[in-house]
């Protein structure tokens, strides 16, 4: 089953991957694909990947890996005769692949160097559960936002919203914060003590469904915030939510990770 899925998984990633995965090309030729040469390195850094990934090294493996090396070829070389990059946006899907690969690598080193611990996790529990106590905490509350740079351009973004267009479509297009972005804007359930000034007191005066009128301004830009729910704030005992608390404080690190690399980048528009 393993070996099945492995192909079905390599296979599938073809047109995407196999144009822009870098194979050392040396030493013996382990096989030729209509004259293309497969080289018994590329072989091996595949068998490597998979055997930090769990699999065992065993002469199906390396039949399996090598099948999908062939299968790799062919349709690469398809791609290339059919013309397959230029139609339609290909090439843009393509290149969109290629960084958020590369946005993930970043990210895996990034929490080797800063990996959320279960002393983390607890630690993260027990501020939830004393910010529990303070009655403006008393409810919790999941916030959407689009975040932009400039007041301009939330203002604009807002007559939008209020002419009909759609807030999760327009987070997607628009959101410099790229996590919540991706989600059409969805922050999650936070408590007002978990959200920068003056979002904090802003959003526990917002009806359920409505969006911000004013474009608000904190340390990270201009943001238009939509309350889309809210429910009394109870916490549930520590293993219960264990997991989302982690997977939270995941999402907090990546957020912190970009806007410490933000600080430092200088965006202009386009001359």
């Amino acid at each position: 089953m393993y070996f099945k899925l492995l192909s079905k998984a390599l296979i599938a990633l073809t047109l995407l991957g196999a144009m822009i995965a870098a194979y050392a090309q040396s030493g013996p030729v382990l096989t030729t694909v209509n004259g293309s040469k497969i080289y018994t390195s590329q072989l091996n850094e595949m068998v490597t990947m998979a055997v930090a990934n769990g699999a065992k090294d065993s002469p199906e493996l390396r039949q399996n890996l090598l099948n999908d090396l062939v299968a790799r070829e062919v349709i690469t070389q398809d791609i290339k005769k059919t013309g397959l990059l230029n139609k339609d946006n290909n090439a843009l899907k393509l290149k969109l692949a290629q960084q958020n690969t590369l946005l993930e690598l970043w990210f895996a080193e990034y929490f080797k160097q800063n990996p959320v611990t279960e002393s983390d996790v607890r630690a993260e529990y027990d501020r939830q559960a004393a910010l529990s106590k303070e009655p403006q905490n008393s409810k919790q509350y999941e916030v959407s936002q689009i975040q932009v740079a400039t007041e301009s351009e939330a203002a604009a973004i807002i007559q939008q919203v209020n002419g009909g267009a759609k807030f999760e479509t327009l987070a997607k297009d628009k959101s410099l914060e790229k996590i919540s972005g991706a989600k059409g804007g969805v922050v999650g359930w936070v408590l007002p003590a978990q959200l920068a000034p003056p979002i904090d007191t802003l959003i526990v005066n917002l009806g359920k469904g409505q969006v911000a009128q004013s474009p608000i301004r904190t340390n990270n830009g201009w943001h238009i915030v939509k309350l889309d729910d809210v429910r009394p704030f109870v916490i549930a005992p520590f293993d219960q939510v264990r997991n989302n608390l982690a997977q939270e404080l995941v999402q907090q690190r990546r957020q912190q990770a970009v806007n410490t690399l933000l600080k430092d980048a200088k965006v202009a528009k386009g001359s």
